[in-house]
């Protein structure tokens, strides 16, 4: 199966929240609708260092989200990424499926 990584965008705010809820609630996390929400504005907003990607079924169906920000290295003077959180949808998580991701990765 062929999954697609891209940018999350706003049409994407209601699947997320709820892999974002799922994400939370996997590591026991309490988060409310406020912090969730000031989250998204972050991710939405072009300036800000956190951004957003998701996985998605060929089908367009949203299955994982990823959230990830660049970081300097100033003793390289490289830049590096750092990847804050990363949820697949449960339904999602069989063993041949993980490798079958990575391999194709």
């Amino acid at each position: 199966m062929n999954w697609h990584v891209r940018p999350l965008q706003a049409e994407d705010h209601d699947r997320w929240r709820e892999l974002y809820a799922g994400y939370a609630a996997f590591y026991r996390l309490a988060q409310t609708d406020e912090q969730a929400e000031r989250t998204w504005t972050w991710l939405m907003d072009p300036a800000h260092e956190l951004e957003g990607l998701v996985a998605h079924h060929p089908s367009g169906h949203v299955v994982g989200l990823a959230h990830v920000r660049a970081f300097t290295r100033p003793s390289t003077a490289t830049l590096g990424g750092y990847l804050d959180d990363l949820y697949v949808d449960p339904r999602l998580r069989r063993p041949a499926a993980r490798r079958r991701r990575i391999r194709d990765a």
